[in-house]
């Protein structure tokens, strides 16, 4: 459910500064009305409220261009360049070209307009825009793609954010990461804020929010949906647990661990599910039917889900894995049982069985394909798809790992890709893996 799919994997450009090689000529300052169109034709994100006109010259690619600084009423100012024959001009924003070269000073396309003077405020403008809420203590900068010039940012409160911000109105909303995202990719990961100390802040701050009553033991962000719901996992001292959504930067709901399987997952720092025996007959017949042949010592429910079916973890006493059962409460559709790894792709947490208890079961599955030189030393669920659950598998004698494909409502055989040449799930992840 992260961004969902919560990662970033864009390639940041090293550097968008530009100087001009040639020396500046002069001109009448038509900025007022040469700019407006410019900015149109450019999908720049700026509405005016100052220009000025810096000069005509030949810049370092040989091209000539006219140069000019527009002050804008969304914050940061830009830098616009139209160059002859372009059909629309660039823009580069004032804090990045404020930034001083290799030999420590300014270019000649800095901004100097009153209201472009502190470009940090601009930035804290722009950012305010994406309805999160930081006193922008601390910029750096980062570096730019095609579509966002992407920024640091470290709030006075202790948190902090990577701040993508639009460079065209016509390619997508500017966008905010926190700095607590574990799952955030080298070249965005934070170095302003402290991840931990900035997750803590903003979780305890949620939970006092809440009303809630929870002496906190521990936090962990989970991701962030699509439509900009934050999501937060915090365990409590007695044993509760809750799941707590925002709504940009303010609390939105806490779900109580014991109902909140169906959120990103479920709570993995705690489980608020009652472990019972009453019905541990039923259930291994219940399981028996499914195909899985589990002596049933205890077991917990899942809430009963919008499709009318009882999803239960298992204990099993004839077996060291166990499994999450899956009982349509109707007739005529099969009862299934996943395995701990595959539970996790089905959406399901098993709290009683240690996902190592299934890496025989996936060793006698490759070794049934043919594939015996591999005994299963990691697993890992990949995702799913409309059909099948993906599992990605490590082997312990360090060779090529394997994505194994269960289809829906099967406990074998498995369709199998070798790590080294599949996309699916956006790769192979385990350590051993990677490094193919």
């Amino acid at each position: 459910m992260r961004r969902f799919g919560i990662g970033l994997a864009l390639a940041l450009a090293t550097s968008v500064v530009m100087t001009a090689s040639a020396s500046f000529a002069k001109d009448k300052d038509t900025s007022a009305t040469d700019l407006p169109p410019m900015l149109t034709a450019g999908n720049i994100p700026c509405t005016l409220v100052n220009s000025r006109f810096i000069a005509e010259g030949v810049g370092s690619d040989k091209v000539k261009a006219k140069y000019y600084e527009a002050a804008c009423k969304e914050g940061l100012g830009f830098i616009i360049v139209a160059k002859e024959k372009a059909p629309a001009p660039e823009a580069f924003d004032c804090y990045t070209m404020g930034q001083p070269g290799p030999d420590g000073k300014k270019g000649n396309l800095t901004c100097t307009l009153p209201e472009n003077a502190k470009p940090t405020l601009g930035i804290q403008t722009a950012f305010t825009a994406t309805g999160h809420a930081c006193d922008v203590s601390n910029v750096r900068l980062i570096g730019s793609s095609s579509k966002n010039t992407f920024f640091e940012l470290a709030c006075q409160a202790g948190d902090g954010y990577i701040f993508g911000m639009a460079r065209h109105t016509n390619e997508g909303a500017s966008m905010a990461f926190t700095c607590y995202d574990p799952n955030a990719k080298d070249n965005l990961k934070c170095t302003l804020t402290d991840g931990d100390k900035a997750l803590a802040a903003t979780a305890d701050k949620l939970m006092a929010a809440s009303g809630k009553t929870c002496a906190i033991k521990d936090r962990r962000y989970v991701g962030m949906t699509t439509d900009g719901t934050g999501i937060f996992e915090v365990a409590c001292q007695d044993g509760k647990g809750w799941m707590v959504e925002t709504a940009g930067d303010k609390f939105k709901i806490a779900v109580d661990c014991a109902q909140a399987s169906n959120v990103a997952g479920g709570c993995t720092l705690t489980d608020a599910r009652a472990a019972e025996t009453a019905q541990s007959a039923l259930y291994t017949s219940l399981s028996k039917k499914a195909g899985f042949d589990c002596n049933v010592s205890k077991y917990a429910a899942f809430p009963i889900d919008a499709k009318d079916r009882e999803v239960v973890e298992m204990l099993c006493s004839n077996r060291p894995d166990g499994g999450v059962g899956v009982f349509p409460l109707g007739s005529g559709v099969k009862p299934v049982v996943y395995d701990c790894v595959r539970a996790e792709a089905e959406g399901y947490k098993c709290s009683f069985t240690p996902e190592s208890a299934v890496f025989g079961k996936y060793s006698a599955d490759l070794k049934a394909a043919g594939k015996g030189s591999c005994v299963v030393s990691g697993a890992r669920a990949l995702g799913k798809t409309d059909n099948s659950d993906l599992i990605e598998v490590a082997c312990a004698d360090g060779g090529s790992g394997w994505v194994m494909e269960y289809a829906n409502n099967a406990p074998a055989p498995p369709h199998l890709t070798p790590c080294s040449i599949t996309t699916m799930g956006g790769g192979c992840q385990l350590p051993t893996n990677k490094k193919k």
